[in-house]
């Protein structure tokens, strides 16, 4: 992988929430916008984890403002409550960005396998936990929240897969679930154009987090998955979480309702 471009301070005054940010590509994001200014609020639903992603945050970012929050993507009542102390984090007392990432994996089954729940589960987390923490969002950066001042404007990215794009065999619940993320992303987008509020999915292809580790670390698989993709290797959280700053900065000012693909070539 090249050497990163150096860092800029694009985000600086600015508040992000990152769902899922304690690992994988969601704690890459959260790096990412907390070394470029931004005061930078993680969520996962595990408190233990929180406690040693902001710790690791913190070390990575020393001068930036960072908090955890245990919460639960998927409760409406929660994620309200994490987006205002998200805002609360900054100076200006409104979130800017958020990045949902949280998300868990399928169950590798043939289509007739599945378990009707954990397909329902799957989905709970994968889509309506996106929809959740982004209708929270977007309700703070246009000011529709009771005793708040109007204004309107910020960035929402929600990560999906290519598994929305193309179906992988055997991954027919997380595949539908990606799918929903990408066409919530773009709907959403539609509906929040108006009010200044961008949103767009990052579509990464393999990517080395903990979620696919349990294969990746095998040669045999990863020799066959890495045979599949044009780059000829698979991704860091690093170059997901690049593409997702660029899309909530302000040089994305022209694109929302887009799905963008960093998949290596793998889908070309």
């Amino acid at each position: 992988m090249p050497p990163p471009p150096p860092l800029t301070s694009r985000f600086q005054g600015r508040t992000a929430l990152v769902t899922g940010g304690t690992s994988g590509i969601g704690f890459a994001a959260a790096l990412r916008l907390a070394r470029e200014g931004a005061a930078v609020t993680v969520v996962s639903r595990d408190a233990d984890r929180c406690t040693h992603a902001e710790q690791a945050l913190r070390d990575a970012a020393p001068n930036a403002k960072i908090q955890a929050i245990a919460a639960d993507t998927t409760d409406p009542q929660a994620m309200a409550e994490a987006v205002a102390q998200a805002a609360a984090l900054g100076t200006t007392g409104r979130l800017d960005i958020l990045v949902a990432a949280a998300g868990i994996d399928g169950e590798g089954k043939d289509v007739l396998d599945l378990d009707p729940d954990t397909f329902g589960k799957v989905l709970d987390v994968n889509v309506r936990g996106l929809f959740v923490a982004g209708q929270a969002a977007a309700r703070n950066m246009t000011g529709n929240m009771t005793g708040k001042p109007a204004r309107s404007g910020g960035a929402i990215v929600l990560v999906a897969s290519v598994n929305g794009l193309q179906a992988e065999p055997g991954f027919a619940d997380y595949n539908a679930s990606k799918g929903g993320a990408v066409l919530l992303a773009r709907s959403m987008g539609r509906d929040l154009a108006g009010r200044g509020v961008r949103v767009n999915a990052v579509c990464p292809g393999y990517v080395r987090t903990p979620m696919t580790m349990a294969y990746l670390d095998d040669p045999d698989t990863l020799t066959t998955i890495n045979s599949g993709i044009p780059i000829g290797r698979v991704a860091h959280p690093d170059e997901i979480a690049a593409v997702i700053a660029f899309l909530a900065s302000d040089e994305a000012s022209y694109i929302t309702g887009s799905a963008i693909v960093v998949d290596g070539g793998r889908t070309a």
